[in-house]
């Protein structure tokens, strides 16, 4: 008779000593929605057959073609390591918010060793449509022998560090244009957004500016002139007119002496 008394007053003495059950913690409240993003899915490639150098890094740039070289340009940017390939996947976000109704927009790409030495880079504009979720493709070029790496100051800086003498550029279509140094310089173009580049490999140097024809005889003129002047789509002052001719099709911008 004693033990079972015992064993039940054991029993309730341990029941008595359990934890209440732990209380179910409330349900947090929904966070604020994250603001709309979205992304550009691409690769980049080259064709020489040589593995990237160690440690480099694909810088990527979403920009506003018809801002060129103004600081609104460049609505995205980004910087990819431990890379492989070529080609390059690489997938670049962006703030729609930050685009332009019927705006023009391209990609400009660049590969740098550790050392921020460009060994490749895209040598005219991609063009690229935002929201479009077709991946897009591209070729990079060797880089010159001195090179500037990118982002390493601003597009003028960079042409000055290039060897160009002059640079000139204009909007709708957005277009860009350098003059090499030497007594016989080399004249290049990217033009209609980037759609078409051209290339004079000895121009002549005329009372107006630069004259000569493309590798399949395109007539080309450059003429350029010290006074103020507007791109037309920012605030921003010139010290140079500029008025590009290539074949029957001309075209108006702006630019700099970079020698001045």
């Amino acid at each position: 008779m004693f033990r079972p008394m015992l064993m039940t007053a054991c029993l309730l003495a341990l029941v008595g000593c359990q934890s209440p059950p732990a209380t179910a913690p409330a349900p947090e409240a929904p966070s604020a929605a994250s603001p709309t993003s979205a992304a550009i899915q691409g690769r980049a490639l080259y064709m020489e057959r040589i593995a990237p150098p160690p440690g480099a890094i694909l810088s990527v740039q979403l920009v506003d073609n018809q801002l060129a070289d103004t600081p609104a340009a460049v609505v995205a940017s980004a910087d990819f390591a431990d890379l492989k390939g070529p080609p390059f996947a690489f997938t670049l976000p962006y703030d729609p918010a930050k685009l332009r109704p019927n705006g023009q927009y391209g990609l400009h790409a660049g590969l740098r060793d550790a050392q921020g030495r460009l060994w490749f880079v895209t040598d005219t504009r991609v063009p690229v449509t935002p929201g479009s979720t077709a991946p897009v493709e591209f070729r990079m070029v060797r880089a010159g022998a001195d090179p500037v790496a990118p982002g390493a100051g601003t597009p003028w800086e960079q042409a000055r560090a290039r060897g160009s003498v002059f640079r000139g550029i204009g909007t709708e279509p957005g277009w860009s244009v350098e003059v090499g140094g030497g007594a016989i310089p080399r004249l290049w173009g990217d033009l209609d957004y980037g759609e078409r580049t051209i290339e004079v490999a000895q121009a002549r140097r005329t009372a107006q500016g630069y004259a000569g024809s493309t590798g399949d005889g395109l007539a080309v003129a450059l003429t350029t002139k010290k006074e103020s002047c507007s791109d037309g789509m920012s605030d921003t002052e010139y010290p140079a007119s500029a008025v590009l001719t290539v074949g029957d099709q001309t075209y108006r911008g702006c630019g700099r002496f970079l020698t001045e």
